[in-house]
């Protein structure tokens, strides 16, 4: 989340995660992915690991997270996740991930509404709360509504914002009925893709990358027939055309491009039936070209339940395209 891995760095590794390497060490140059785990080796419950593009070098970044996803500045030097602490439920968390395992948390937020977002310019984190978008001032740690008015769904779930940080990309309605795109300088809300969840701006902003849960979101019944999902991009401002990376009849979370542009992560689950959610032990970490080629299995652990995933961006930490 270009240097091709070798063909054995991208098996079904079999590495539990508390061998990884201490997080006091120096950070590891070049290409990185943080992937949200919980693992034996990470304690208490669940924590952050980073590995290279091909699963190699797995090592603890942060432990003892809550269950809201991994997000980078985009100079790759902070990263925000979700904490707990002498307060109630989850609050936003930022660590300066390049300087050791500290992170500031604050206690003001809620995450109970979804995942914290953070801008590009790595001084604001967006989250949604209530049916209202918040922004985080990570400076003063003071706390503001993004619009004056409550979005129109009492569901919304940010996933990315655009490069210049004039956008944010969610999930909007129960169940992710459409993905949708809030303009935080005028609060317009435009649709990216209907039947689609966390969408997810590409490095240069020309595209999002979304998940089409197909079967269920389509008839909202749970039949108990397996999941069928669809990893898609879409070129921003040509809904409804979108096209087809990857269909898979098991569970697909949180499509994360690498800085390039040129390949997609994501997590591909073991959900057999159609309707459950919930990730399990033994889920992979995957990646595909943004052309649709080279699918490859990354990271997989038997013991290990992976949530999701993000690729660390900044100055030469672009994986280029997967060769195959």
């Amino acid at each position: 989340m270009a240097r091709a891995a070798s063909a054995s760095a991208l098996v079904c590794l079999l590495v539990l995660l508390g061998t990884a390497q201490p997080a006091q060490a120096a950070f590891p140059e070049g290409p990185r992915i943080a992937v949200l785990a919980d693992a034996p080796g990470i304690v208490p419950g669940r924590g952050i690991i980073t590995m290279g593009p091909g699963g190699q070098s797995p090592r603890t970044a942060i432990k003892g997270v809550g269950w809201s996803w991994p997000s980078w500045s985009a100079d790759g030097s902070l990263l925000t996740f979700g904490s707990y602490g002498d307060w109630s439920g989850e609050a936003v968390a930022v660590a300066e991930i390049l300087n050791g395992p500290g992170r500031e948390i604050y206690g003001r937020t809620s995450l109970e509404g979804g995942n914290p977002v953070m801008a590009p310019d790595g001084r604001t984190i967006a989250y949604a709360d209530e049916g209202r978008i918040w922004l985080l001032d990570v400076t003063a740690g003071s706390v503001r509504p993004a619009t004056p008015w409550r979005l129109e769904t009492t569901e919304f779930e940010p996933s990315s914002f655009s490069p210049d940080g004039s956008k944010l990309a969610g999930t909007a309605g129960w169940l992710g009925s459409s993905a949708v795109a809030v303009d935080l300088r005028t609060g317009h809300v435009s649709l990216l893709a209907r039947e689609a969840s966390e969408p997810v701006y590409s490095p240069d902003g020309s595209e999002v990358a979304f998940i089409r849960w197909k079967n269920w979101r389509t008839s909202w019944v749970d039949d108990g027939s397996p999941p069928i999902d669809e990893l898609r991009v879409t070129r921003v401002g040509t809904y409804p055309r979108s096209r087809l990376l990857r269909r898979s009849h098991k569970l697909l979370v949180r499509p994360s491009w690498d800085p390039s542009g040129e390949r997609i992560a994501f997590i591909r689950t073991r959900v057999v039936e159609n309707g459950y959610t919930d990730p399990k032990k033994g889920d992979a970490l995957m990646a595909i070209n943004a052309d649709g080629t080279c699918l490859k299995k990354v990271y997989c652990d038997r013991e290990t339940t992976l949530y999701s995933a993000a690729w660390q961006l900044g100055p030469w930490r672009e994986a280029g395209a997967i060769s195959c």
